[in-house]
């Protein structure tokens, strides 16, 4: 099997992740719109149930993209193929997305709390935040981000959130280090 058949055959774990990020979307906007959330006050009249949903929704949504991207980026530096030459830009590009969401994302449940002086800092720190993942971009379409990237995705796999470790040679699926058997067709691994 090629490389890119093997890198194709292994990335059904991407759905995955997709599935969990369309349906923490849907709930979070589907149950944070309903009458029961959006009239029940939790601190002080200030915040509202609906308020707390949405944030849990929309931020376990902003995680999973987080982490598919992570994923997506330790699966291309371990088959390489054609499509390694986006390895180093799939991590900063989808860092830059999550960090500009999650400005808004946080305000809903933040917001009733700032006052002006407080939503100015708040403000402050997501600007410094934003411009360093688009120098993180930058660098990264100049080919100088390599060891950033590499310090991302290094942590993940000790933390053992890389997950695949063996291709199995008859499918080509990922599999656990430990994995005696392919997760994906059942044949003992060497």
């Amino acid at each position: 099997m090629s490389n890119d058949t093997q890198l194709n055959a292994g990335w059904n774990w991407a759905g995955r992740y997709v599935a969990v990020i369309v349906v923490a979307l849907i709930l979070g906007a589907a149950i944070g719109s309903m009458e029961l959330f959006e009239k029940t006050s939790v601190i002080g009249g200030k915040l509202t149930a609906a308020h707390l949903v949405r944030f849990l929704g929309y931020s376990t949504a902003l995680a999973a993209l987080w982490m598919l991207g992570q994923r997506a980026t330790i699966a291309l530096q371990q088959h390489g193929g054609r499509w390694s030459f986006v390895q180093h830009l799939i991590l900063p590009i989808v860092t830059l997305v999550v960090v500009s969401a999650v400005y808004s994302v946080a305000l809903l449940i933040l917001k009733p709390m700032l006052n002006v002086s407080l939503l100015n800092i708040y403000n402050l720190i997501f600007i410094a935040a934003i411009l360093a993942c688009a120098a993180w971009v930058v660098m990264a379409v100049l080919g100088q981000s390599a060891s950033l990237t590499e310090a991302f995705t290094s942590a993940a796999g000790r933390m053992g959130t890389s997950g695949q470790a063996i291709s199995c040679a008859e499918c080509g699926a990922g599999n656990e280090a430990t994995a005696k058997f392919c997760k994906q067709c059942g044949k003992a691994l060497a």
